[in-house]
């Protein structure tokens, strides 16, 4: 583009009065900053991270979780307290604990 031919232009542009604005001009660009100042407030996120929790499916998955887990843990630590009591019976590995029958301290600890 030529230089002195794109001054020419503005300085045209320049001499013209430029178009009236319509009257509710102003109000819309109020409107307008309004609006894009409330869409750009970000939602804090422990909202967001608790609408997730909240959908019913997730929910449902989580209740799940909860009762399947409750059922099969304790089950497992019966299963393993058992073969751990029987293990110990049979081997008669209490006679190293404090309250082992055969040693003195033992003997004090059955004692009113």
């Amino acid at each position: 583009m030529n230089n002195r031919n794109f001054d020419d232009l503005l300085a045209e542009l320049r001499q013209n009065k430029p178009p009236p604005l319509p009257g509710s001009f102003a109000a819309n660009v109020l409107r307008d900053i309004r609006l894009k100042r409330a869409a750009s407030i970000p939602e804090p996120s422990w909202v967001s991270a608790l609408l997730l929790w909240c959908r019913p499916s997730v929910l449902a998955a989580v209740l799940t979780v909860t009762i399947v887990v409750s059922i099969v843990l304790p089950g497992i630590d019966m299963a393993r307290s058992a073969d751990q009591f029987m293990a110990t019976a049979s081997l008669d590995l209490n006679i190293f604990s404090p309250a082992a029958a055969n040693i003195p301290s033992g003997l004090l600890a059955k004692l009113p």
